[in-house]
């Protein structure tokens, strides 16, 4: 209709639109079509990236029906915008979403948040670094919901760790693990020289433990 007419179409009267997202967005974008801002949406699409959908949310402040996704992609930071707008009822009928995410480096926390939010499988495979704490990492490798990971870089953030902690680490991934910002390492004498001596663990150039400096070169 708005393709048929260089007039402007009056939709105030419509309070439910259905279609694609993409259809939809084109809908609200056009200039040649007013009255719109608090429709009720149901979209039809199985995969939708989250900024469409994102764009899509900030176009109405009726509910949108996302009960037909079945993927979701896109960034961490996107895909959790869209799951938080759901929780102020923005977007119904998320929680068992497949989701492949696009980032390269992420940081473990909200990644863990992204698992909560959906009980379907979470693609981790374009990851290449993984940052946070040594906690927040070793959950993100735990779970049963996140696939892809294995062979990542990954930079914690810890000052003081368990030496038991970081051998988990280290078994989780193939990549190198970055303990530079770690002062303090606890732990038994016999975890503390595994960590010592694994090839997968850097920058660890001085540890403060049990009360006395140790360094050995460039690792303890």
């Amino acid at each position: 209709l708005d393709a048929n007419t260089t007039g402007v179409v009056n939709a105030a009267a419509v309070t439910t639109l259905t279609g694609t997202v993409a259809e939809l967005n084109t809908f609200y974008a056009s200039s040649g079509i007013s009255g719109l801002g608090n429709e009720a949406v149901t979209i039809s699409d199985t995969t939708v990236s989250a900024t469409s959908l994102n764009t899509l949310d900030g176009n109405t402040t009726g509910v949108i029906n996302a009960a037909a996704v079945t993927t979701l992609t896109g960034t961490v930071a996107e895909i959790n915008t869209f799951y938080a707008s759901s929780q102020i009822s923005g977007i119904t009928g998320l929680g068992n979403e497949n989701v492949t995410i696009t980032d390269t480096s992420v940081s473990a926390s909200p990644l863990n948040t992204l698992d909560a939010n959906t009980t379907g499988a979470i693609n981790a495979a374009t990851i290449t670094t993984l940052t946070g704490t040594v906690a927040a990492v070793n959950t993100a490798y735990a779970s049963s919901g996140i696939t892809g990971l294995s062979n990542e870089a990954v930079t914690i953030t810890d000052t003081t760790i368990d030496a038991a902690l970081l051998i988990t680490l280290d078994a989780f991934t193939s990549g190198l693990i970055n303990a530079s910002s770690i002062t303090t390492l606890t732990g038994s004498d016999a975890d503390k020289a595994t960590v010592r001596a694994s090839s997968g663990i850097t920058g660890l150039p001085g540890i403060i433990s049990s009360g006395y400096f140790t360094q050995i070169g460039s690792d303890i």
